[in-house]
């Protein structure tokens, strides 16, 4: 009799697939071939140990042709087939990387095969991050022939979540490929890519298809939980939702979030991911579908609470949102990281009158020696700023500013040490700041002599304040002195930043160790913003700004308040299409910045102007 081997070989030659590496595109083998194959399987358990070990040794020299029937044969009732075959299944070797691959997937995939199952995966979600789909196709691999069925099907969902091409020809090759590496396969992961083809291709038909392994995917968790896990079949049933609302099917959607919801442990972490994939999408009704169901955690922890009330907000139900949020307040009172944690949370999702609330519970619980009054103070207070409320941000921290500059207070030593140590200010500038603020206070309300007053108190305490700066430069009734003070005091100022830029480039290039360059890069990146902030505002060389903006940018990048000056910079030269691109930029990295926001406005009504005249 011909050996299994030889049929097979005689397989791969006619369909020309190079078989010393058939892992690539393993074809579909003849019933006969497929009958002897289970034939060396059933054989791994013969009674004869002799015969045993010569079944195994052929389905080894078979290598990875054998693959698809060695992994079901992990689920043997025979323990010894059983054990055989999750051997078997280990051992083979599969080439990860292929000539073919990208610089990027090369270095991921870099001894991929000898690694703990844990660096596997987390190399897998690594290619699931390469730009321009340099993944997709190692992470086919990884579907085919991962010999952990979890992973397998990791991979898959990585595919799935790569954004679709938007050509329907590019769609069209990449379903014909996913289907010609793992088309062959029995694997669960293969036929998730089989679905994903036929949604490539013909999206509303797929959905049945996705309904059923879901299912599948279910009951695979219920009876062999060591295929599955509450991730992958989360993160499965969250791309099935998508696809059903992507094509109008509400009340089908609301079923799948129904088995989300049940799948749910139920602890903290899961909840808040949850509800943080519902927010995304505006799913406002499904967190309180979630709060009805573990009403525990939602009276427990403020985090869940005010996300429950923030979905009470977005319904317009603003009783129901007061009601809530006023009891995410009153827990834990006396856990200050996790109000502060809770304030700027909430200034970040815009909802600013209970961020305000709870920076003010931080700074009324603690002492000026905390560093989270501190935190608190300058958080609060530029958020009051940012929301045009100037008097309460210049009340908020005054106080602070004042116990700063006060040797006899009891909290001087303290605060000037967090000062210098974590903030990298002066007590000086802290009272600038606070003048500042009341100079804009006074401003808003037309009391321009008020306003000079905290302008000029806010100099004799740093007279480098690029905000006071700006404000003495832009003071609506100034006389022929002040303005030449201002300019004076903004030349004298960028002069000096100009040499200190000049000076940390230098130190920049030369110093050794990663850490110190990064420490210095830093110190460079703010200074140059520094600079470019207060010339795009004032007066100077706005094609120098624009470049020394650039140059922060290149130290850290997509910084949202770098971008915010370099778009500042752009409209001071005149460069309006600019100046808006960055801008958004900006606003996209820090949407709750309300002042980034007026900015982008100020541009766009600029560039309207310009071109209608």
């Amino acid at each position: 009799m011909r050996s299994v081997r030889h049929c097979f070989i005689a397989i791969l030659f006619a369909l020309g697939v190079n078989t010393a590496f058939a892992q690539q595109a393993t074809p579909e083998i003849s019933e006969v071939a497929q009958q002897e194959l289970l034939k060396l399987i059933a054989q791994l358990g013969d009674d004869d140990f002799d015969r045993r070990e010569l079944a195994q040794q052929k389905l080894k020299e078979l290598g990875l042709v054998a693959f698809d029937a060695l992994h079901a044969a992990r689920y043997n009732d025979d323990i010894e087939i059983a054990k055989r075959a999750t051997y078997l299944v280990r051992s083979m070797k599969v080439r990860w990387i292929e000539s073919k691959d990208p610089t990027s997937v090369a270095k991921i995939l870099k001894d991929y095969g000898e690694q703990h199952v844990s660096e596997r995966r987390i190399r897998i979600e690594q290619l699931t991050k390469l730009k321009n789909d340099e993944g997709i196709i190692p992470l086919t691999r990884m579907v085919r022939y991962e010999s952990d069925t979890k992973l397998s099907k990791i991979a898959a969902l990585g595919i799935i979540q790569y954004n679709e091409p938007e050509d329907a020809g590019d769609r069209k090759q990449l379903a014909e490929t996913l289907i010609s590496i793992c088309g062959p396969s029995a694997r669960v992961g293969s036929r998730w890519m089989e679905a994903f083809a036929q949604t490539l291709t013909d999206p509303l038909n797929s959905l049945e298809m996705w309904d059923g392994l879901s299912e599948k995917e279910e009951q695979t968790l219920a009876t062999f939980p060591r295929d599955s896990s509450r991730e992958i079949l989360q993160r499965m049933l969250r791309w099935q939702h998508e696809l059903i609302t992507e094509h109008g099917q509400a009340d089908d959607a609301n079923v799948v979030l129904v088995r989300m919801i049940n799948l749910l442990d139920g602890t903290r972490q899961t909840l808040l991911d949850m509800v943080e994939w519902m927010s995304d999408r505006e799913l406002w009704e499904g967190i309180e579908q979630l709060a009805i169901r573990f009403p525990g955690e939602f009276q427990k922890y403020p985090d869940l609470i005010y996300r429950l009330a923030e979905s009470f907000v977005r319904r317009d139900m603003m009783d129901e949102a007061n009601q809530t949020a006023d009891q995410a307040l009153e827990l834990q009172l006396d856990d200050v990281q996790m109000h502060m944690e809770t304030a700027i949370w909430l200034k970040q999702r815009m909802l600013y009158e209970w961020s305000i609330r709870e920076f003010q519970h931080v700074i009324t619980s603690t002492g000026m020696t905390s560093g989270y009054h501190l935190w608190a103070v300058f958080n609060l207070s530029e958020l009051q700023h940012d929301l045009l409320k100037h008097g309460d941000a210049a009340e908020t921290l005054m106080p602070l500013a004042l116990a700063a500059n006060d040797d006899q207070d009891p909290s001087f030593r303290t605060i000037n040490g967090y000062l210098k140590d974590t903030f990298k200010r002066t007590a000086q500038s802290l009272v600038s700041r606070a003048e500042y603020f009341h100079a804009c206070d006074c401003e808003a309300k037309e009391d321009y002599e008020k306003q000079k007053e905290h302008l000029n108190k806010g100099f004799e305490a740093d007279p480098t304040d690029g905000d006071l700066l700006i404000g003495m430069f832009r003071y609506k009734k100034a006389d022929d002195a002040w303005k030449a003070r201002a300019r004076d005091a903004i030349t004298k100022t960028v002069t000096a930043q100009f040499d200190e830029i000049q000076q940390l480039e230098q130190e920049h290039r030369t110093v050794e160790g990663v850490s110190r360059k990064d420490t210095v890069g830093y110190a460079l990146a703010r200074v140059c913003n520094q600079y470019a902030w207060l010339v795009g505002n004032t007066f100077g060389d706005f094609n120098l700004a624009v470049k020394l903006s650039h140059r922060s940018l290149e130290l850290r990048k997509d910084a949202p308040g770098y971008l915010d000056t370099l778009g500042r910079c752009y409209y001071a030269a005149d460069d309006l299409e600019n100046a808006i691109k960055y801008q958004k930029q900006a606003v996209e990295l820090d949407p709750d910045s309300e002042q980034m926001r007026r900015q982008l406005k100020m541009f766009e009504t600029a560039l309207k102007e310009k071109e209608a005249n």
